[in-house]
């Protein structure tokens, strides 16, 4: 007799005990595919953390004692099903036969149900299932972290690194007050010494401050002269002291000018909505200064980045961060004038594919990053920005409303920035939410046939 079926994560049987021949077992696993080990990854969490909540079995049915039935059509039914499968088939097999049996039926709701990871998942109809966050995304992403301990830079490279983040209007207010300073330090000095900078002690101190601007500047108009060891002394070390400021200010000048600047601006959220039937992740990235900076070879990347938990050795519970890809649908852009939009389609082959963000193992993800290189068409340059969301960020069951209009009069596309992040609610596929629908309303497990 059948007793026992141990599964893996995407449905491999492990070991099975009783009648089952070796030859039928082989035949069964051949059907499914060979079976994966642990993966350290978003999907095999379930097999890592073995203390986590999963949802309710009210929308997920692992088998524990198949029929004979089951074995006897070799279980093609527990096999993965393809978003087209799931979200696209008006109906399942069983329903197809008889409407009436379908667990389903009586709760006249949009819903459609699938295997994923060896496990079935209820899909429903949803929009507007997620509101915008009230703080600004840059408000909440934001971390502040601090090094300590640690072999760092000298000095010198350091306060060149704390320059580099000034930009050129406060970077020039810096060296004019810097240089000022300076000549008001050696006019002083000079205007101390007995007879003055230039042997006549009646000179006044504006009068010797003159003479300052004048040697930093390198202009010297001749009217006044160092005169004596002292004069002499300090406008050595003046002008060493000015030819260096002038060099550092005209060096860091220098390359925040020739260094490349995009003004790509990005949507304040993400979006989840079925894009031609299929969920879709999508977000929006655009050119805010157009053909006034055109860009080319636009290569965007999507990574997201989540916690692991486990036990060690110690007994302790710790974390470790894994972060992996989400393929996008087109990722490269020959050149971005305008707006684009981008979208991450959670089919079977993405990492997101039938996971509820709110539950485990998707809500241990802390936050998805984009990262757009492109040249700037003018300088010839490679850039690359970078922006940080959170799950909070994902406006589930929203889709982004239009930003562009063709006026008819000029004949001209126009694109308003200040729409980049509007959104208007619209259906997506998404896992039914556990406590929506009443258990007693769920069928014995014999009903779902291969279930």
């Amino acid at each position: 007799m059948v007793k026992t079926v141990s599964r893996q994560s995407n449905g491999g049987i492990a070991s099975e005990e009783g009648s089952i021949s070796n030859g039928r077992l082989k035949k069964i696993q051949s059907q499914r595919g060979p079976k994966r080990g642990l993966e350290w990854s978003l999907r095999s969490m379930h097999s890592i953390d073995t203390s986590a909540q999963h949802m309710l079995p009210s929308y997920f049915f692992e088998v524990t004692e198949p029929s004979e039935s089951l074995i006897q059509e070799g279980e093609d039914s527990l096999e993965d099903q393809s978003a087209y499968e799931i979200f696209k088939d008006t109906a399942t097999a069983n329903e197809k036969e008889s409407p009436n049996d379908s667990v389903w039926a009586s709760l006249h709701a949009p819903l459609r149900h699938g295997v994923v990871d060896g496990k079935k998942v209820v899909f429903e109809l949803r929009s507007n299932v997620t509101q915008r966050p009230k703080l600004s995304r840059k408000e909440r992403v934001q971390r502040i972290n601090t090094i300590i301990n640690s072999n760092r830079s000298s000095w010198e490279v350091r306060f060149r690194f704390y320059l580099m983040h000034f930009s050129v209007g406060a970077m020039s207010l810096s060296f004019f007050a810097a240089f000022v300073a300076t000549c008001v330090i050696f006019a002083s000095l000079y205007y101390a010494l007995e007879d003055g900078c230039c042997g006549n002690p009646d000179l006044s101190f504006a009068e010797t401050f003159a003479f300052s601007v004048q040697t930093a500047t390198t202009i010297g108009y001749g009217g006044l002269t160092p005169t004596g060891t002292w004069a002499d002394f300090l406008t050595v070390i003046f002008s060493f002291v000015a030819i260096l400021l002038n060099t550092i200010f005209a060096g860091l000048l220098f390359t925040k000018y020739v260094t490349p600047v995009i003004n790509i601006q990005f949507s304040e959220v993400l979006t989840l909505c079925n894009v031609n039937g299929v969920p879709c992740l999508s977000f929006r990235i655009g050119n805010a200064d157009g053909n006034e900076n055109p860009l080319t070879d636009i290569n965007v990347r999507l990574t997201y980045s989540y916690q692991i938990p486990y036990t060690d050795h110690k007994g302790a519970q710790k974390y470790f961060r894994q972060t992996e890809t989400l393929n996008l649908l087109s990722s490269r852009q020959h050149g971005l004038k305008e707006v684009w939009t981008l979208r991450h389609v959670l089919d079977e082959a993405s990492p997101l594919f039938g996971l509820n963000f709110e539950e485990h193992p998707a809500n241990k993800i802390y936050v998805f990053t984009l990262s757009v290189d492109a040249v700037q068409e003018m300088t010839k340059s490679t850039v690359n920005v970078q922006e940080e969301y959170g799950l909070e960020d994902v406006m589930i069951g929203h889709a982004f409303a239009s930003q562009m209009h063709f006026d008819e009069e000029r004949k001209v596309n126009i694109w308003d920035f200040s729409k980049m992040s509007d959104t208007e609610p619209y259906p997506v596929w998404y896992p039914a939410k556990v406590g929506v629908y009443d258990t007693d309303k769920l069928p014995p497990l014999k009903s779902f046939g291969a279930f």
